[in-house]
């Protein structure tokens, strides 16, 4: 019994080894984008960590990183970091039930108009249906398999695309304008799909500078408590 017991053991170790030895097929990055999209589509909520390479100049602030909670359809908490001379300051923002409020550094929370909300950096956009990732991933050109990695601890398939201005200006809504295409890789799970992170290069603001922001998402389908913060 101990022989055949071994045995089975040595040819399933084997089975493993030749189905993930150097002559396995690569996925296909198209399915693995797709099986990605359709994955965020299906999320609730979802953490996400921004940053923005050496810097994004918006609405005459510095924008250096951002972190976000977000429960879908539109609720989310982000605290902005802002780049104020040699310092960083929070900026933070929280949409609930269809209201936002801003707190500038030093002051207390106010309610801001939906206009002057447009004007924001809104993280929530990356899940939107129709112009977010579950829309856009599998939308790009050139569209190539790099690989296995772990972010986070978990197993990804890396794959690079490109996409237009149009449609990254689309994705980042009023944060960027981009002047031309866009270069991405993807890092998406192998067993749950979902997007890990997510890597842009290319003039996202003027042509000729090429800027990176990566964002990483994290606490997939995990309750988040988003509240009116004048009521708390």
């Amino acid at each position: 019994m101990r022989h055949l017991a071994r045995t089975a053991a040595l040819l399933l170790v084997g089975l493993a080894v030749a189905c993930s030895g150097p002559g396995a097929p690569a996925p296909d990055p198209t399915a693995v984008l797709r099986q990605a999209g359709q994955a965020m589509a299906g999320l609730h909520s979802v953490g996400a960590d921004a940053k923005f390479g050496s810097g994004i100049s918006y609405q005459g602030l510095t924008l250096s990183s951002a972190s976000t909670n977000i429960q879908l359809p539109g609720d989310s908490d982000t605290v902005l970091k802002v780049k104020q001379g040699d310092f960083l300051v929070d900026v933070r923002v929280v949409t609930a039930n269809g209201h936002t409020f801003l707190r500038l550094p030093f002051s207390q929370f106010t309610e801001i108009t939906a206009d002057q909300a447009r004007e924001l950096p809104n993280l929530a956009q990356l899940l939107d249906q129709r112009a977010g990732l579950p829309a856009l991933l599998t939308a790009g050109k050139d569209t190539k398999y790099q690989g296995v990695e772990t972010i986070g601890g978990t197993e990804t398939d890396k794959v690079a695309t490109t996409y237009t201005a149009e449609q990254v200006g689309q994705l980042l809504g009023a944060a960027a304008r981009p002047a031309g295409d866009v270069q991405a890789t993807i890092w998406a799970g192998r067993s749950d799909h979902y997007v890990h992170r997510v890597v842009l290069n290319g003039p996202l603001l003027e042509a000729g500078k090429n800027v990176q922001v990566q964002v990483d998402f994290r606490d997939f389908n995990k309750p988040f408590t988003i509240a009116n913060p004048l009521q708390t």
